[in-house]
């Protein structure tokens, strides 16, 4: 089959590969779409960010090595001995990792801390490639309603669910999120959906923000224009909202605000107010304790997300309750043109994309 290998960072190259094994209790499958993540983009070229020093690791001990690729949709072609909830012809896709089972976490039932899980793209063979084997209790079978380009943003919308599991919403809260990307709109939606009063939402582009009024934002904030702390002091008579959930954060050379917008979260918060941090934030982030303390600011980083998060934003989105598809704005079809991908999620600014672009592979 074909494959993009690692070589160095910056350097993947689309090579002829073995085709994967069936082994027991695995599952082969052709990948039918996928699309990488700003993280992939940034662990493609040696940023640090999550599992960098896991990447590393694979890179310095295995090149040329297959890596990144873990938002996808495949069909299985195959499963292995003792695989009984999957047959081929399902579509799949995975959380992004996959647990042992068999560690003490795993076996509290909190797999999303297993030490000792397969990174999807990372420590396992991940989707830039035209088949990717992995253990079948891995993958998960959405609503086959679905098409390939939903199921293949699953995966990052369920960190949003388990974000949203996490902040513990009560009917009628009070909502801001910084930034209006893919993760943002996907917090607009789902916040919706758990049962938010208003929602206020920010940011810079005039084709999220678009978006963010057809999704029923209450307020959407162009903070090009005005600053959001202030507009949602002046909204909610200088309270602040109940929680906000921060999408914007992160490596600035990829269009995010660094740390600005989590900064800006913990003042237009309420006092006891939650911060859940959606964005990937990198470096070390100064804050005034003092502040934080006196406010009684929870700063919450979601658990995790597994299959059962992938399993309900499966749901929500056949249900019409998440819409993914209006995000997608590129695309691209077969596996040599990935390189471009990566350009256009690297620049979506530039590019004018919202989701990640996605390479169409079937």
């Amino acid at each position: 089959m074909k494959a993009w290998r690692f070589y160095a960072f910056g350097d993947m190259r689309l090579d002829e590969v073995p085709d994967p094994e069936v082994k027991p209790g695995w599952a082969v499958c052709k990948v039918r779409r996928v699309q990488p993540s700003i993280t992939d983009v940034q662990r493609s070229l040696g940023v640090g960010t999550i599992n960098s020093a896991l990447l590393r690791e694979m890179l310095e001990k295995y090149a040329p090595v297959q890596l990144l690729g873990h938002e996808m949709s495949a069909e299985v072609v195959e499963v292995g001995d003792g695989v009984e909830h999957l047959m081929p012809g399902d579509r799949v896709c995975t959380s992004g990792h996959v647990p042992c089972l068999e560690c003490s976490f795993c076996r509290e039932g909190r797999e999303m801390y297993c030490i000792d899980k397969l990174h999807v793209g990372i420590n396992t063979p991940g989707a830039f490639a035209e088949y990717i084997s992995l253990p079948a209790h891995g993958l998960v079978r959405p609503p086959q309603t679905l098409d390939d380009t939903s199921i293949a943003c699953l995966q990052p919308l369920s960190s949003t669910v388990a974000a949203m599991r996490d902040a513990k919403i009560q009917t009628g809260e009070t909502v801001a999120i910084t930034g209006q990307g893919v993760m943002g709109l996907y917090a607009l939606q789902a916040a919706r959906t758990c049962g938010a009063g208003a929602v206020y939402v920010s940011d810079v582009k005039d084709e999220a923000l678009a978006l963010s009024r057809k999704f029923g934002a209450d307020e959407v904030i162009d903070a090009r224009v005005d600053d959001p702390v202030e507009k949602v002091m002046e909204i909610t008579a200088g309270k602040g909202v109940d929680l906000v959930f921060e999408c914007a954060g992160g490596n600035a050379d990829q269009g995010l605000s660094g740390h600005a917008t989590l900064h800006q979260a913990t003042r237009m918060v309420r006092i006891g107010g939650r911060v859940i941090q959606i964005a990937g934030l990198i470096g070390d982030v100064k804050f005034d304790p003092v502040f934080m303390r006196s406010q009684g600011i929870q700063w919450i980083f979601p658990e995790g997300h597994g299959a059962d998060t992938v399993a309900l934003g499966g749901q929500w989105v056949a249900s019409g309750r998440i819409d993914v598809r209006s995000l997608i704005t590129h695309e691209e079809h077969g596996i040599e043109n990935l390189p471009k991908v990566m350009e256009i999620t690297d620049k979506k600014a530039e590019y004018r994309a919202t989701n990640p672009c996605q390479l169409v592979l079937a």
